[in-house]
This record gives C-alpha cells, structure tokens and sequence, in this order.
C-alpha cells in the first residue's frame, strides 16, 4: 500500500465532525474542558484510554478541528468499515494493528491531528516516529454498563483535554527498550490527567 492510499479521508472527518457535533449535543449534556490544547494546525496525537463505542463521536464533537479517530474495539465491532472509512476514522483489522499505525503516521506527517481511543493501537511507535506531542484526553460518564453500550440519553459526559506532553526518547523505535520508556512516559501521562479529571470534576472516570 503506498502512502498516498494510506492516507485517511480529511474531508470525512471534516463531514463527522459536523454530523458529530450536532447529534452528541442533542443526546447527551456534553461538557468539553480545555479542548484549546488541541490547536488549531500541526500534528498531534490524543491518547483517550476509554473503550466506550461513543468515545470517536464525542471526539468529533468536542475537538476545534477535524480529526482521524483510530477505532477502538468497540467501535470495530458494531460499526461497519465502510461507515468508518467514509468518515476519515482509521479502522483496526488486525491484531498488530500495523496498517492502521501506518495511515496514523501518514496523517501526522501531513500536519493533521490522530486521535488513538482505547487499546487497540498505543502510541509508543506514532510518538517514537512523528515527533508528534501527546495531547491526554479523559472522558467521565461515556460508556454504558459495556463499552459497546452508549450511555443513558441526555447523560452528562466530560470530556478533559490537557496541555501537550513532547514525549522524546532516543533510539530505534522498533527496539523493545525504547518502546518500553516511552510507554511508561504516557503511563504516567495518562494517569496523571485522568486523576486531575476526577479531582476537578469530582467524579470518577
């Protein structure tokens, strides 16, 4: 696959965006904080740990620009691949995830924001190959009792975006080693803005 072709569809995230926007708003009491730590322009990699089948939506929704969402597990499973492709979101196909990681790094070296959700892909390998800042995103009260059931209608959903985290480690980021320390670092990262949401929100994630 060349990388042209692996490049994700700017036009069908733009179009999700809009369509997200206006749904996710009339659904649910959605509530976006510090969203401006996105930008407007550049690469950037948000990392969102929630597996919930909403968490592309409300990504859509609530971020100032158009984004490539990767699909999550949940979002695999009861979305069509079409329906995802069509609107710009990198769909997983296989375990290794290799195919969806390479359309990722397309789209981060064409300046564009990648928006990694759940476990499906991490972002050792985008971080260790784009330069791309980590941009930690928390979600409370976006999943259902199982991340493929949405929330009740009309749930409030915080959606906490924090300051950019230039994560940089030196060495080959194929190597075990490398990709071992830069886990850690979004470990720490991720753990760090999920306990500021729960204490500035007051509520657990």
């Amino acid at each position: 696959m060349s990388e042209a072709s692996s490049l994700p569809s700017w036009s069908g995230a733009a179009h999700a965006r809009n369509l997200a926007s206006a749904a996710m708003r009339i659904s649910y009491k959605v509530h976006p904080h510090g969203n401006h730590h996105v930008g407007n322009s550049g690469a950037a990699i948000l990392y969102c740990r929630s597996e919930g089948i909403l968490v592309g939506s409300l990504l859509h929704a609530t971020v100032p620009r158009p984004i490539h969402v990767v699909a999550n597990a949940a979002m695999t499973a009861a979305l069509r691949q079409g329906m995802l492709t069509r609107a710009g979101v990198i769909p997983v196909r296989d375990e290794t995830a290799i195919e969806a990681q390479r359309s990722a790094r397309v789209a981060l070296e064409d300046d564009r924001a990648v928006a990694l959700t759940g476990s499906a892909v991490h972002p050792a390998y985008l971080l260790a190959t784009t330069g791309a800042p980590l941009v930690p995103v928390v979600m409370l009260g976006a999943e259902g009792r199982v991340p493929t059931d949405p929330p009740r209608p009309r749930t409030r959903i915080d959606v906490y975006f924090f300051d950019p985290v230039p994560i940089r480690v030196a060495g080959d980021p194929l190597k075990a080693s490398v990709r071992a320390a830069i886990d850690e670092r979004v470990r720490q990262a991720m753990d760090d803005a999920e306990g500021m949401a729960a204490l500035r929100s007051g509520r657990q994630s």
